[in-house]
């Protein structure tokens, strides 16, 4: 158990590794776009206010605690966490990209 474990845990890194650089267009493709309402929706549930934090695990690159920050303006902390160094990277970028300081592995 615990080998065939292992071998899907290396199976889905590899997955991850060769398609962190185009990982928001394929969720584009696949869900005709309709992930971007679920992610909106679930920001819109938590209705967050400024000085508050988000932890988001298996976060990918990182776009729910984009819109989290664009809600409460930048006023808030964001950490995001997951398994692929690749996706971490890719969400750094997004980060830097707006010059904020929120993005923690």
């Amino acid at each position: 158990m615990q080998q065939y474990l292992q071998n899907k845990k290396g199976l889905v890194d590899g997955v991850f590794d060769q398609v962190y650089n185009k990982y928001d267009l394929m969720n584009d493709f696949m869900s005709l776009g309709v992930h971007r309402f679920w992610k909106k929706s679930l920001i819109n549930m938590m209705n967050p206010s400024s000085n508050k934090k988000l932890i988001d695990v298996a976060c990918g690159t990182g776009d729910i605690g984009k819109l989290f920050l664009d809600v409460v303006k930048y006023k808030g902390k964001v950490s995001n966490v997951d398994p692929n160094k690749k996706m971490i990277d890719q969400g750094k970028k997004r980060f830097n990209s707006i010059k904020c300081q929120n993005y923690q592995k």
